[in-house]
């Protein structure tokens, strides 16, 4: 009896772990049955966020819409605290894309540090608001203008370079924030604020004037690049093609759905619709100074690590070549990708033109 009773016991056992070991076997986060379908697996893309800020319009519409899925990549948002801290995470591989900011991808570059630049988010978007109702049309009107600004937002670079070629003499100061650059204008302690994001229509909601753009004396700027890590170009290429293709894809809708656009991006910023309208559109009474742009334009990239180095924001005797740690390769095999498929194609080939002009 005893016998009978241990060999069923031993039976139990052996049939339990046999199921045990198949079962670890076959959960290997879905690889095995993507092979047996004939499926990729899913790549994962670690992508760092600031806030919740709308600038990132393509990546939020994309992944709000499904296209990340229908795509075949996961893309996994992660927060960061500001662009630095971003940057840095990217260089350790802690995450694969950092959408914002061309300033620190630059600084990082130029000290050596092997990030990629391989696309872009948006182009221009920098306002000068004063304390009265007047306009900046020519660039002698900055002559001997205080200006206030705060490092990491572009076009102060930009105009700094402007007024240097120029020979024209302003003062640039430097403050913490939009805010306090807001009300250093409405105190008079500068002439000009420099600001971003479309803070320059939160600013006029509190009377102060936009007074210029920076677009109107150096069109198509870089503004927020999409940043990868060395290892993401290298090792998860046929992912970033898919994020990018993605993105192409949220880009069309952003053109050709202003009201499924809107909602996505008033849902994930928790701004009114109007805020939303202005800052990506524009209305009748502001115009928006953002360009959404995924194109990497490498040309303006290289051209603003240039006036960096002019200006003394990084060493101008870098032995890093901005050009070494450019791919514009993902970005145009997403567009082909997208032209082959058919849809909305007029527009993918547009976009090609336009690349080719920027980086070739």
């Amino acid at each position: 009896m005893k016998k009978k009773l241990f060999a069923a016991t031993l039976c139990l056992l052996l049939a339990l772990t046999a199921s045990l070991l198949s079962a670890g076997c076959s959960d290997d986060s879905g690889e095995d049955q993507a092979a047996e379908n004939g499926q990729e697996a899913t790549e994962t893309l670690k992508v760092g966020m600031l806030g919740k800020d709308i600038k990132t319009a393509c990546i939020i519409l994309a992944d709000s819409l499904g296209y990340f899925e229908e795509e075949g990549v996961d893309v996994q948002f992660e927060k960061i605290n500001s662009l630095s801290d971003g940057l840095t995470a990217v260089s350790m591989d802690k995450l694969d894309i950092l959408p914002f900011g061309v300033i620190p991808s630059c600084s990082f570059i130029s000290q050596g540090t092997d990030v990629v630049i391989f696309g872009g988010t948006i182009s221009e978007g920098s306002e000068g608001i004063t304390k009265d109702d007047v306009e900046y049309t020519q660039l002698s009107d900055f002559a001997g203008k205080t200006i206030g600004c705060f490092r990491m937002e572009t076009g102060h670079m930009v105009l700094k370079g402007l007024l240097r070629e120029a020979g024209i003499d302003a003062e640039f100061v430097y403050l913490e924030s939009s805010q306090a650059i807001v009300e250093a204008v409405k105190k008079g302690e500068v002439d000009i604020g420099m600001v971003n994001s479309g803070y320059g229509y939160v600013a006029e909601q509190s009377g102060a004037h936009v007074a210029f753009q920076v677009g109107d004396f150096e069109s198509d700027f870089p503004c927020c690049r999409q940043t990868a890590s060395r290892t993401a170009v290298n090792e998860k290429r046929d992912a970033l093609v898919k994020f990018e293709t993605a993105l192409l894809r949220a880009y069309e809708t952003y053109l050709n759905d202003r009201d499924a656009a809107i909602k996505a991006l008033t849902e994930y910023s928790g701004q009114e619709e109007a805020y939303v309208e202005a800052v990506m559109y524009g209305t009748d009474s502001y115009d928006n100074a953002m360009i959404v742009s995924l194109d990497p334009n490498k040309k303006k990239v290289s051209d603003f690590y240039d006036v960096m180095k002019a200006n003394g924001d990084i060493d101008a005797d870098t032995e890093y070549d901005i050009n070494d740690y450019i791919d514009t390769s993902i970005y145009e095999d997403a567009l082909e990708a997208l032209i082959e498929r058919g849809e909305h194609a007029d527009l993918y080939e547009e976009l090609l033109k336009e690349f080719e002009e920027n980086n070739k």
